[in-house]
């Protein structure tokens, strides 16, 4: 792009150049000096992630369709949010998800679920049309937060459907301590969060199929 006359004054050409610099400089940063940190969630940090004994493995010729997995809109977004009041979040624009949320939880319940399930054949929504799957799992989270008692809880109503079959329709309503000033505890908790609600998914699959 070409500024008329700005070659012609060299202080207004020092001082476009300055402004551009403070701009690119700003896009780093939130506010003030302070970068922004960026975060993933996995499922289960720290977790016991072994299932009860008495759960038989998933049929090995079985193929598992994850998704689609929905969140709240209000979710969407990439600020981490914690709950001041039951009515009242507050949004971190220092803080923030390194992928939009609904692909993370994605991914992260991608990961968990073969060593729960004792199979690597589980695939992600959307699969190709000429991909059969034995069972799909269908979640819909409603609540996936951290609350003003520093706790972080997710609330998910989810489905196991295989054709032919009634589905298993089931609610976890999960809580693990967090904190609502340090960001990796918050990302460590609900990153526990998920991986419960991966175990309860994959023992209700061994259990019901």
């Amino acid at each position: 792009m070409s500024y008329p006359g700005v070659m012609k004054s060299p202080a207004v050409f020092l001082w476009v150049m300055l402004m551009s610099t403070l701009v690119l400089d700003g896009c780093m940063h939130t506010g003030g000096d302070k970068p922004i940190q960026f975060y993933r969630l996995t499922a289960g940090s720290g977790l016991d992630m072994r299932l009860p004994a008495a759960t038989k493995p998933l049929d090995m010729d079985m193929t598992v369709g994850l998704g689609p997995i929905h969140i709240p809109e209000y979710l969407g977004r990439p600020q981490m949010m914690v709950a001041v009041t039951e009515h009242r979040y507050r949004l971190s624009e220092e803080h923030r998800w390194a992928e939009p949320l609904e692909q993370n939880i994605s991914l992260a319940l991608f990961q968990a679920l073969p060593g729960l399930l004792g199979t690597d054949r589980i695939v992600r929504y959307p699969w190709p049309q000429r991909q059969l799957v034995d069972y799909q799992i269908g979640i819909d989270i409603l609540e996936f937060n951290i609350d003003a008692s520093a706790q972080s809880r997710l609330i998910a109503q989810w489905s196991i459907k295989r054709k032919g079959q009634a589905s298993i329709d089931r609610r976890s309503v999960i809580q693990f301590p967090a904190s609502t000033t340090d960001y990796e505890a918050m990302v460590r908790a609900q990153s526990q969060c998920l991986g419960k609600l991966a175990q309860e998914i994959a023992v209700t699959l061994r259990q019901n199929q």
